[in-house]
């Protein structure tokens, strides 16, 4: 899932009110991906120097922005972007699976030996498992394991 970071840069009060600061985004191999951005960028305060922006980044996006002042002679600064973006996303999709196994109901088919979890709503489907007694045999009376379907 793609995102917008708000993200600043500080060039010092010796760069404030500048006509066409931006930035780029690199890979983490060094390749730029897209071109450079000078929209949507505003200083911060006046005469502070330190200009913000939303910047859009692709998931799994690993690399880094660099800014530049726009000047015929620029100024740059960098910054890292990581896969925490992607990861947070990976966390946040297992903490609403987590969620709908034990926030829902779930019902025993005795006809497929199969434990059905749904999501709170009671009637969404989440998983299925099939049941297993102590010898490996489908049960859903003497149930020693379940296995995701």
């Amino acid at each position: 899932m793609a995102i917008n970071l708000v993200k600043t840069v500080n060039f010092g009060s010796s760069k404030s009110s500048l006509s066409s600061p931006g930035y780029r985004l690199y890979n983490s191999a060094g390749a730029l991906s897209g071109s450079r951005v000078s929209s949507g960028i505003g200083e911060v305060l006046t005469g502070a120097g330190i200009y913000s922006a939303s910047i859009h980044i692709a998931d799994s996006f690993t690399g880094y922005i660099l800014w530049d002042t726009g000047e015929s002679t620029p100024t740059y600064a960098s910054e890292d972007i990581d896969n925490v973006i992607h990861t947070l996303s990976m966390m946040s999709a297992s903490v609403d699976f987590t969620r709908h196994l034990t926030a829902g109901k779930w019902k025993i088919d005795k006809s497929t030996y199969q434990m059905i979890f749904y999501k709170e709503d009671n009637s969404t489907e989440v998983a299925r498992f099939d049941l297993y007694d102590e010898d490996g045999g489908s049960s859903y009376t003497s149930v020693f394991s379940r296995v995701k379907s």
